[in-house]
Order: structure tokens, then C-alpha cells, then sequence
């Protein structure tokens, strides 16, 4: 699962898994470049970033009920 999280500049092995949004594989590079430009519930540091993640990762529990899509161009975040 493509996944969208908080992360700190320069460590960007290390992630957020409460801030992870699921993300559709083929709008992640646009919705990522969105939310950065936005600077969307980002400290200063903070940056959001891309990731693989499977079903062993707590992200990808927390990824199941919060997503960012993309419809008509219009980046959402919602929360199921």
C-alpha cells in the first residue's frame, strides 16, 4: 500500500505512523506535492513524504481510515 506521512528533513527513513494517509499509487507524486506546497498540519522541519508500507506496519493500520484522494484536480483528506 502507497501511504503519505509526517517526517523530519533529512531523516526521511523515519516517519510518523499516526500521520500516514493512504494514497492511490498512480496520484501520490501530485498529491504529495500538494499537501508540501500547502504545508498541511506541518511543523517547521516537517515534510511529507512516499511510502511502501504492507500489512505488518503500524501505518498501514492507522493508513486504513485516513487517505488523501484526488478528484477534479481537488486534493481531499478524509477520515472513514
Amino acid at each position: 500500500m502507497k501511504i503519505i506521512a509526517k517526517t523530519r528533513i533529512g531523516s526521511e527513513y523515519l516517519y510518523s505512523a499516526s500521520s500516514a494517509r493512504k494514497v492511490s499509487a498512480r496520484s501520490a507524486e501530485t498529491i504529495l506535492k500538494v499537501v508540501n506546497e500547502m504545508r498541511w498540519r506541518l511543523k517547521d522541519g516537517e515534510t511529507w513524504h512516499i511510502y511502501d508500507v504492507d500489512e505488518y506496519s503500524a501505518a498501514y493500520d492507522y493508513a486504513q481510515y485516513q487517505a488523501f484522494t484526488i478528484r477534479n484536480g481537488i486534493v481531499t483528506a478524509r477520515c472513514y
